[in-house]
């Protein structure tokens, strides 16, 4: 005796519904993420843009995510979707090339920062040694000793800093790389599945 499946339609129109609230909730959940780390914008600020961007690019799989479970439960709205895919996935890879100049350009400022307060230090050292009224309680020894102590220390802050700019930064872009070719991914195929 041969058995015959039937296609439930109404499991199939349920578990539409169900992807297109959880879609729906994700997309929300991501823009109202972005709107309050974006709030108060300062597009001028280094480090609000790499903030802001860092953020967009840990949080950006929630928007993958949600936008390929809405275009799978919203036939009417595949191809306003599409088009907002291929447009955020193009944006995202753009993002990377503003997140690589200013990481670059903190990294370079960071490293300022950190030699003009080390030098500053060195200044006080030397001033103190050329004063016999503040250098009285401090030995030549002990001074050049802490002039090293600054020297090292900053060192060790300048590689620091560049480390943990560089490895935020990869991390960041990776993500936002990766996101924007899902989202592009997403939109060439909702774009088939809305002419099929």
């Amino acid at each position: 005796m041969a058995t015959t499946s039937v296609p439930n339609s109404g499991s199939s129109s349920g578990a539409k519904i169900l992807c297109r609230i959880v879609g729906f909730t994700c997309l929300a959940g991501f823009v109202i993420d972005m709107l309050a780390l974006g709030f108060p914008p300062d597009f001028g600020n280094l480090e609000w843009r790499i903030g802001f961007l860092q953020q967009l690019g840990d949080r950006s799989i929630i928007l993958l995510f949600g936008t390929a479970l809405t275009i799978y439960g919203s036939r009417n709205l595949i191809k306003q979707l599409t088009l907002i895919c291929l447009i955020l996935g193009i944006v995202f890879h753009l993002s990377c090339i503003l997140l690589i100049r200013d990481s670059l350009t903190l990294q370079q400022q960071t490293d300022k920062n950190i030699t003009a307060q080390a030098a500053q230090l060195q200044t006080q050292i030397q001033s103190t040694q050329a004063n016999p009224q503040a250098a009285r309680n401090l030995t030549p020894e002990q001074l050049q000793q802490a002039s090293n102590i600054v020297a090292s220390r900053a060192e060790t802050l300048r590689q620091g800093a560049k480390t943990g700019i560089l490895k935020t930064g990869i991390s960041s872009i990776g993500n936002l790389i990766a996101v924007g070719f899902g989202l592009i991914s997403l939109g060439r195929c909702g774009a088939r599945l809305s002419k099929g």
